[in-house]
C-alpha cells in the first residue's frame, strides 16, 4: 500500500470516528467541541479526501470576503463575462457559483466535491445549490468559486462560506480599503495561517490616493498574523461596466497570477500540497480535542448515572 492510501485508509478510519462520537451532554465547552466535530468532517469530506484521492484535479480558487468587498464584480471581471449578480443586484439568498473550463467539467461532478450541494446551470437562490458555469476563456487546471458574504444577515450564507472556503485549494480573499481592518475577515484569515492554507488577499475599491497607504498597512496586519509570504494584490476604485466588470487593466495582475498557476503544473501542485498538509496536520491536532471532549462526556455520564442511582437508594431507604 503506497503512503497515500494509507493516508486516506487512515482520514476514513478518523471520518468514521467522528461520525460515531457523541457530544450529548451540555458540559463546559461542549457547544465548541460540537462545531468542531462538524467543521472536521465537512472538511474531511468536503476537501482532504476528494484531493488526496484526485489530486490531479484542477486547482480550486475560491473567492470569499466580507459585504460590499466587491467579489462578485471581481469575479465577473477576470473571467471576462458576467457570471454571478453582484451587491443589490441579487437575492439576499443565492447559489454559489462556480466557473470552469468546459474540459474540466467531469471533476465538479458531485461524486467529487461538495457533495452535499446539487447541481445547476442555472441562476437559483437555493444555497443548497451550486452553480456550474462552463466558460471557453477559464484557463484548464482552474476553477474559480463565488461564495456567498462571509458576515452575511443570512446564518445559512455564513456557514456556506465558511463550508466553501474550507473545500478550497487556494483562497482569494477579497477585502476593501473601507472594511479592511473588520475582525470578521481576520477571524477567517487567522484559520487560514493556522491551518497553513494556501491565500492570496485582494485590497478591492481602494481610493487610487489611499493604495500606499491602504497597502502597506495592510501588508504589515498580514505579516504579523502568519501570512508574510501570502500575495497581496491592489484594485482601485473604479464604476463596473454595464455587463458588471471593471477595465480589463484592473484585475489584469490577478489574472495574469492565475493564468500562470494554471499553466505550471509544479506551482499547482505546491499550492495544493501546503493547503493539504495543513488541512490534514489542523485534523491531527483537532482530533484530540474531539476525543478529550468524548471522554469528558463519559466522565459526566458517569457522574449523572451516580446521581440517579444515590438519589433511588435515598428514595427507597
Amino acid at each position: 500500500m503506497t503512503d497515500s492510501a494509507e493516508l486516506v485508509t487512515t482520514l476514513v478510519q478518523l471520518r468514521e470516528a467522528l461520525t460515531n462520537v457523541a457530544l450529548p451532554l451540555d458540559v463546559p465547552e461542549a457547544e465548541t467541541h460540537r462545531t468542531m466535530r462538524t467543521e472536521m468532517l465537512g472538511q474531511l469530506e468536503d476537501y482532504v479526501l476528494p484531493r488526496l484521492i484526485q489530486i490531479d484535479a484542477p486547482l480550486l480558487t475560491v473567492v470569499g470576503g466580507s459585504t460590499g468587498a466587491g467579489k462578485s464584480t471581481l469575479v465577473n471581471s477576470l473571467v471576462g463575462t458576467k457570471v454571478t449578480e453582484p451587491g443589490v443586484l441579487r437575492p439576499t439568498t443565492r447559489s454559489p457559483v462556480l466557473v470552469h473550463n468546459p474540459a474540466d467539467a467531469d471533476w465538479f461532478d458531485r461524486s467529487r466535491i461538495l457533495p452535499q450541494l446539487a447541481r445547476t446551470t442555472g441562476a437559483t437562490g437555493d444555497p443548497g445549490a451550486l452553480q456550474l458555469v462552463p466558460i471557453e476563456t477559464m484557463p484548464l487546471g482552474l476553477a474559480i468559486l463565488d461564495a456567498p458574504d462571509i458576515d452575511s444577515v443570512e446564518e445559512r450564507n455564513r456557514t456556506l462560506a465558511a463550508e466553501l472556503l474550507a473545500a478550497a485549494d487556494l483562497w482569494l480573499f477579497v477585502t476593501s480599503a473601507a472594511r479592511y481592518a473588520d475582525q470578521v475577515p481576520w477571524d477567517f484569515l487567522k484559520a487560514a495561517a493556522e491551518r497553513s492554507t494556501s491565500v492570496a488577499v485582494v485590497l478591492d475599491r481602494t481610493p487610487p490616493e489611499a493604495v500606499d497607504e491602504v497597502s502597506s498597512h495592510l501588508a504589515r496586519m498580514l505579516t504579523a498574523r502568519g501570512l508574510r509570504d501570502s500575495p497581496l494584490f491592489t484594485v482601485t476604485e473604479g464604476t463596473p461596466d454595464e455587463n458588471g466588470m471593471l477595465p480589463a487593466e484592473s484585475v489584469q495582475e490577478i489574472r495574469g497570477w492565475l493564468d500562470l498557476l494554471a499553466a505550471d503544473a509544479e506551482a499547482r501542485a505546491g499550492v495544493v500540497k501546503k493547503t493539504l498538509d495543513g488541512a490534514v496536520r489542523s485534523l491531527a491536532r483537532r482530533s484530540y480535542v474531539v476525543a478529550d471532549a468524548s471522554a469528558e462526556q463519559a466522565v459526566a455520564l458517569g457522574r449523572l448515572r451516580d446521581d440517579v442511582d444515590r438519589a433511588y437508594d435515598d428514595a427507597i431507604t
